[in-house]
């Protein structure tokens, strides 16, 4: 990463941008202990350090990007996450050159966590802006994955595999990435799954669980085996589902990671269509509570549309909420997921008025996902030639 020059002060700018530097890469990888520790040093170099306005503001910026990093991994500390983010935004417009492209990073990263993917964008393309004032080719590559992540999300496949071989193309230049390689390799599984490629996304995780056992990256075993059962899921093996995704809940409820929530809707899912409604009756009673403990919005819309759909009869105000959410957070990718199985199980039903309802709210997401494709030429060529890559190719739901 680009260092950050400091004025000399009581401390050595060297010596404080180095551990800067070093609390940054710390983050990055999730070394949430290391990055603890770093943190610690840098707060006790920081008050002995002469006062230096941007390197008092490149530190608010990593600790809001720490914050960031143990809410993921440990799904707790929303409230300091909360207080960094406003005291950030206070800075907003006042930024130029590096701490620039930081600040809407960061800022971009935050709204894609809370699902403002409107925000989120917007932030990310203004932190694109400024990406040339990082000579790190890393960061670029961070930038380029985080982008891939989001234009997934969003169904722009086009755009996310762009992305994300330009990320691949840089990881690969250098030793010791294989994390990064791996996220990288979900996001092109995920485009599969788009594109109804399911024995390929298959193939590919399959390939990061034996890569990530070789590694011994336990984090990256439970990842594969959970977008695994949901690639199961989806090409309706039941039975193989549920043994990923089960092995995969065990794993992120004894670290009590953020994908605990995202487990136990998947396993509620499949007990669902497969007809167990006792056990998806369970793991929704579980999935749900930790959804509320969290308030994960997200979440506790898609396991109110599980209820409605499988578990209760008539409780169609939950279905509309739900999908009611995702067109608010502008998920389109979700309403026309859920908005085809909620359309086939009224027609099963017999009940052609709501099953043709939903039929149209997928006609709709569909549209919307088009129009996002629709940008003019000149952006499409600035955007090739500035990868000067073809296209190559993160879970589900």
């Amino acid at each position: 990463m680009q260092q950050v020059f400091l004025n000399k002060g009581k401390i050595p700018y060297e010596i404080v941008t180095k551990k800067l530097n070093d609390w940054y890469t710390a983050i990055k990888n999730n070394l949430d202990m290391e990055a603890v520790r770093l943190k610690n040093e840098v707060e006790e170099l920081m008050g002995r350090m002469e006062k230096n306005p941007d390197v008092i503001l490149y530190h608010q910026l990593l600790d809001f990007r720490h914050e960031m990093m143990i809410s993921y991994l440990q799904s707790k500390n929303e409230q300091e996450l909360k207080n960094a983010y406003e005291a950030l935004q206070e800075h907003q417009g006042q930024i130029k050159g590096m701490l620039d492209y930081y600040f809407f990073f960061f800022m971009g990263m935050y709204d894609f966590k809370r699902k403002e993917l409107v925000s989120a964008i917007s932030s990310y393309r203004r932190a694109e802006q400024s990406l040339n004032y990082v000579d790190d080719e890393i960061e670029h590559a961070e930038f380029y994955y985080k982008m891939a992540e989001i234009y997934y999300y969003m169904k722009q496949t086009y755009f996310s595999l762009n992305y994300v071989k330009r990320a691949m193309r840089i990881y690969g230049k250098y030793k010791n990435y294989e994390d990064r390689i791996l996220r990288c390799k979900y996001i092109t599984a995920g485009n599969l799954i788009d594109s109804l490629d399911y024995n390929g996304a298959l193939e590919i995780f399959k390939e990061t669980l034996e890569i990530s056992r070789k590694i011994n990256r336990q984090l990256h075993v439970y990842t594969s085996m959970l977008n695994m059962g949901i690639v199961y899921n989806q090409i309706g093996d039941f039975q193989r589902a549920y043994e990923c995704l089960i092995d995969a809940y065990n794993y992120f409820e004894k670290e009590n990671h953020a994908c605990i929530e995202k487990t136990l809707f998947n396993l509620a899912h499949v007990q669902a269509r497969r007809g167990d409604l006792k056990s998806a009756g369970y793991f929704y009673e579980k999935g749900y509570s930790v959804a509320e403990e969290r308030d994960n919005s997200e979440y506790k819309a898609k396991f109110d549309l599980l209820k409605a759909i499988y578990l209760t009869d008539g409780c169609y105000n939950l279905i509309d909420n739900s999908f009611c959410f995702f067109s608010t957070h502008k998920m389109y990718g979700d309403i026309e997921e859920f908005g085809f199985e909620v359309a086939e199980v009224f027609r099963k039903k017999g009940d052609a008025e709501r099953s043709s309802k939903y039929y149209r709210q997928v006609i709709l997401a569909k549209n919307e996902i088009q129009k996002g494709e629709m940008i003019s030429e000149t952006q499409v060529d600035s955007l090739v030639t500035s990868s000067n890559v073809g296209i190559e190719y993160s879970g589900s739901k």
